[in-house]
């Protein structure tokens, strides 16, 4: 991955040398990883559960999220659903729903990220 594309995905939140690391320098399968989250299914369950007013399933998805976006390095989502889930785990379901505008516009972010600057 060139440097512009690193820069880029830093943009949208992305922490390439961070994720790399945790990859222990394997860029090819941090790669595949950040290719798997553009049809990662856990931002779905969390949008939908919220909608429907899941508290339980919301917050099954948001750990699993979180972990992901931990994972492959998404800072700034991770840390925005690390409080949401400490909202739900606090019974601040309002609050935990209120973040929903806010990760939805970050994970829309990262995708745009991704789909740009990943090799197809």
């Amino acid at each position: 991955m060139d440097a512009q594309n690193k820069s880029a995905l830093a943009e949208a939140g992305v922490n390439v040398d961070s994720a790399l690391e945790r990859f222990m320098g394997n860029e090819k399968m941090l790669l595949k990883y950040l290719n798997r989250f553009l049809e990662e299914k856990s931002y779905a369950s969390l949008l939908e559960a919220v909608q429907k007013d899941d508290a339980e399933g919301a917050a099954i998805a948001a750990h699993t999220l979180k972990s992901v976006c931990g994972t492959i390095g998404c800072t700034g989502m991770h840390e925005m659903v690390v409080e949401q889930e400490k909202a739900m785990r606090a019974g601040n379901w309002q609050q935990a729903k209120d973040m929903m505008p806010a990760i939805e516009k970050t994970y829309d972010s990262i995708c745009v990220a991704l789909r740009a600057n990943l090799p197809a």
